[in-house]
């Protein structure tokens, strides 16, 4: 109806799950550096949590979306099945036919497959949807699942994807089986408020619309108040914003817009919906860690400075709010990420549009080893697995010099 009117290629704020829509908030590229380790050491189960509308699909499609021919996917998505019934819809979705239906028979039958699929070179990923609907007795034989493996790697992998009840299934309180099996979790987050902004800003600019609607500060303060930073929430109310503007003829969509929408969908503050419980609440897992490695970074050859890796998840870009702040009109605003996942750094290009290369060779996903050369722009980081012991060493006497200067004067009347 408006897309005319603001000269746009599509509707930016469709709620389907788009490829080319895809914005990485941080618990997005978390998520998906998760997936990616999964699919490259076969790690055999990831879970991927958060509410409805965070955009868990879509992160899930992306992922999938570049295996290309190396996978063979199936997806189980009606979970309300008892154990045999699972077992025989996964076969199913994987194109099996088994002979029988007793439970013994159709595990024979997955493992069969997997292992003639592996063999063959091929990723067999089973995906469960709506996996906090999983009766107990359906966890274990998904244990079970991926568990199977041949010369150290696992052959079936699963990724359960559910909303955050299934954080409380896998609790590692719980100390059952299921629980301590699982290793890769990542929970995916409401965007925050900078987020919610910048994931406008990119539909806008994908449907073409960048220089035709305009969302003042105050009107997007209130879509963030009215959807929590929730991807699907923040859809539905930009587009009947941008209805209302189009009624009125006005290319800036103001608060007036906003709340016409809010009035329309007859909508009350997310914190009110969620029970005082703000958006965001969960801050991403990007929390400090004893350093355990170190880039060493040069610009057209000149030395610039040591970076120690001491967060789970360093980001890499042109934006001063980057861990990494690399400024080059040719870096990415956010070009790059490198996540610590059980002790082993991974680099992750986060389709940016020069790429990243390591050793001279571009790369999506890399685990990173001594003497790494990883190239963005005009930038060299090589790579270490270690901190710099020298910077290690003047970082601890920084830290005691207040305390041994106290001994000392403490000491000097003697």
């Amino acid at each position: 109806m408006y897309r005319e009117f603001f000269h746009l290629d599509d509707y930016p704020f469709r709620l389907t799950a788009d490829a080319g829509y895809f914005f990485m908030g941080e618990g997005h590229a978390l998520a998906k550096a998760y997936l990616n380790y999964l699919l490259h050491v076969r790690d055999g189960l990831a879970v991927i949590t958060g509410d409805p509308g965070v955009g868990k699909t879509i992160v899930l499609e992306n992922v999938l979306g570049e295996l290309e021919d190396e996978a063979v996917i199936a997806r189980v998505q009606q979970t309300q099945l008892d154990s045999t019934e699972f077992l025989l819809a996964a076969c199913l979705e994987f194109g099996l036919r088994p002979e029988g239906r007793n439970k013994a028979e159709l595990i024979n039958t997955l493992n069969e497959f997997a292992l003639a699929a592996h063999f063959d070179g091929k990723v067999v990923i089973l995906v469960v949807d709506e996996a906090h609907r999983l009766k107990p007795e359906v966890l274990e034989e998904i244990r079970m699942l991926s568990n199977l493996e041949r010369y150290g790697r696992k052959v079936l992998n699963v990724i359960l994807v559910g909303q955050s009840e299934l954080n409380f299934i896998i609790s590692p309180q719980r100390r059952d089986a299921f629980s301590q099996r699982v290793r890769l979790h990542c929970h995916i987050d409401p965007l925050t408020e900078e987020e919610t902004r910048r994931y406008i800003e990119y539909r806008i600019w994908i449907a073409g619309g960048e220089n035709f609607i305009r969302f003042p500060d105050d009107a997007l303060a209130i879509v963030y108040r009215y959807s929590g930073g929730v991807p699907r929430l923040v859809n539905v109310l930009c587009d009947m914003a941008l209805t209302a503007a189009y009624m009125r003829e006005r290319a800036c969509v103001d608060a007036d817009c906003v709340n016409a929408a809010i009035d329309k969908l007859g909508w009350v503050p997310y914190a009110h919906r969620t029970g005082g419980v703000p958006a965001g609440g969960h801050a991403v897992r990007d929390r400090a860690i004893p350093a355990a490695g170190r880039l060493t970074i040069h610009r057209d050859g000149t030395y610039v400075t040591d970076f120690e890796l001491d967060r789970e998840r360093i980001l890499i870009g042109r934006r001063s709010n980057q861990h990494l702040c690399l400024g080059h009109g040719k870096v990415s605003r956010s070009h790059a990420q490198i996540v610590n996942i059980a002790g082993t750094y991974f680099l992750q290009d986060l389709n940016s549009t020069n790429g990243t290369l390591v050793n001279n060779q571009p790369v999506r996903w890399h685990a990173l080893r001594d003497g790494d050369v990883i190239r963005i722009a005009s930038f060299e980081l090589r790579f270490a697995s270690g901190p710099d012991e020298t910077a290690r060493r003047q970082s601890e006497e920084n830290r005691l010099a207040p305390a041994i200067r106290g001994v000392a004067e403490v000491g000097g009347g003697d």
